[in-house]
């Protein structure tokens, strides 16, 4: 019997098998034997450092994330196909999307048009899937602004949803455009003004439009002049009917509401960046139905949340979650009928959710 003392300890081994023929098998060492080496995802550090840096790479633009690792890239205002490199595809970066539309690159133009660097962003929007590893989904990157499409019916309006836009929008250093759609379906606009005029006193811009009567068009044209925005907010919300309005060529295709759930249906299938012939870029995106913030980010929320950024300088504590202290300015205001208590409401739904 061998005791617990004598047993030798088993090492795993990374082996790759491969038929070889030896002639003695004296003369075979252990040290012959080949590791495999399996290949690694590289840390998102990597991104800066390509083997590949000495070659002339040319700088080019995201407009479009294909699949099969492929992009459409604007290059020296020429649209080309290129390909991710092999390096990019290893690298850790905990999100769905490594690339997004949007992006700055580098592009090797010497052979086979590949993207070899992904330049520092200055800012990107994003939301998370709600899942155990809250999964990052790159909506878009170095954009200026982010209109919320709503709309007031077909799909109802949710305010929950244009809030978890503004406090993304608050996280990201991105200024938020909310624009609330298909008023024509209103029986009361003074009503609805009413209803968000919130939004309004805290100095968040909102447009009322129709498509069908043309109602709003031109003031949301002005806030799009040479400005790069991303379009996103409620599937079914009427967004593509307001960018074919605004750029009548564009040709983007509209579907109808589901007759059923009486909600939006995807249209936009994938992000794309699409020049205006006024000037500035549109990131036309798919519709949502929800949009997860993440957990890392909780402690933004009180500060960032619409309203609360001329507030919370005068609760007692810095770092007051505006939900159970003492002396919270938020919760006085809220008491004293000076804040609404459907949007504290809102706001403690989405902390929950965290």
């Amino acid at each position: 019997m061998i005791k617990k003392r004598d047993k030798k300890k088993f090492i795993r081994r990374n082996i790759k098998l491969k038929n070889v023929d030896v002639d003695n098998i004296e003369s075979f060492y252990e040290s012959d034997i080949i590791e495999e080496k399996r290949a690694q995802k590289k840390l998102s550090k990597k991104v800066e450092i390509s083997q590949k840096s000495g070659l002339k790479l040319e700088r080019g633009r995201i407009l479009e994330v294909r699949s099969n690792y492929k992009c459409l890239v604007n290059i020296s205002n020429e649209q080309l196909i290129c390909t991710l490199s092999g390096r990019l595809k290893q690298l850790n970066l905990k999100t769905r999307n490594l690339i997004s539309v949007g992006d700055f690159v580098n592009v090797d133009v010497s052979d086979l048009l590949r993207i070899e660097e992904i330049l520092p962003r200055k800012n990107s929007l994003s939301r998370y899937l709600d899942d155990s590893l809250q999964t990052e989904i790159v909506i878009a990157a170095n954009i200026d602004q982010v209109v919320i499409t709503a709309s007031f019916k077909e799909p109802d309006l949710s305010l929950g949803l244009i809030d978890r836009y503004i406090c993304a929008a608050g996280i990201f250093n991105i200024i938020p455009v909310i624009c609330i759609n298909k008023i024509d379906l209103v029986k009361s606009l003074k009503k609805l003004k009413s209803e968000c005029k919130f939004y309004k006193e805290y100095k968040y811009k909102i447009i009322y439009t129709s498509v069908k009567l043309r109602k709003g068009i031109k003031a949301l044209k002005k806030v799009l002049i040479n400005k790069e925005t991303v379009f996103s907010g409620h599937s079914g919300a009427g967004k593509t009917s307001l960018l074919n309005i605004l750029q009548p060529d564009l040709n983007l295709k509209v579907a109808e509401i589901s007759d059923f759930t009486r909600k939006g249906t995807h249209t936009t299938i994938s992000g794309k960046l699409i020049a205006w012939d006024f000037g500035g870029y549109l990131v036309d995106t798919p519709g949502i139905k929800t949009f997860g913030l993440h957990k890392k980010d909780k402690y933004l929320i009180p500060k960032v949340f619409p309203g609360f950024s001329e507030l919370y300088e005068e609760c007692k504590f810095q770092n007051c979650t505006h939900t159970h202290e003492k002396d919270c300015a938020i919760k006085i205001s809220v008491e004293n009928g000076k804040y609404p208590k459907e949007r504290y409401y809102s706001y403690i739904r989405i902390m929950e959710s965290l």
